[in-house]
């Protein structure tokens, strides 16, 4: 073996070590890309909920669930999305000056209002993350002095202990 082999050797080992680095970059980019649209996701959805919260008349509540929780935790209060927005209509029909947003994880960020409820899908992946876009706006909320009129609506002990702290009066 020569000085021209191991010039050689070692050349080879420098590329793959930055073929590794260059590999790890994209995956880190690529992750921080999706962080990014989630914010940008997040940051629509909690302006429209806002919107619902300047709007509620006096005496009304805002009330946030967080949907897949509700259908698929332990304890399940609704088989699928659809009975969930039916027991979320039925809440707005008893107290008229109340609006329900139902929170889901889902693939594609969107949102739409049936009534007085509101149904939004986070988009994006990754798990939690109905979870993060409501303490985002449990954050907002609170900034803006006005989480008197908010309730939250989940089965999930953990995310319930962050959202009490966010609501703390």
């Amino acid at each position: 073996m020569g000085a021209q082999d191991l010039i050689l050797g070692a050349r080879v080992a420098h590329l793959r070590e930055l073929k590794s680095e260059v590999a790890r970059l994209k995956s880190e980019c690529a992750a921080l890309r999706d962080e990014n649209a989630a914010l940008n996701a997040h940051m629509e959805l909690a302006a429209l909920a806002a919107r619902d919260l300047a709007a509620l008349p006096p005496g009304g509540r805002l009330v946030i669930v967080d949907g897949w929780n509700l259908i698929l935790g332990a304890k399940k209060e609704a088989k699928d999305p659809a009975e969930l927005v039916e027991r979320a209509k039925r809440r707005v029909a008893e107290n008229p000056a109340d609006r329900v947003w139902i929170v889901f994880d889902g693939p594609k960020e969107n949102s739409r209002v049936d009534g007085g409820v509101r149904i939004s899908y986070t988009g994006g992946k990754g798990p939690h993350r109905a979870d993060r876009l409501i303490c985002d706006y449990l954050r907002m909320a609170r900034l803006s002095g006005d989480v008197s009129r908010l309730e939250v609506v989940t089965n999930d002990k953990d995310f319930r202990r962050d959202a009490d702290r966010l609501l703390a009066r």
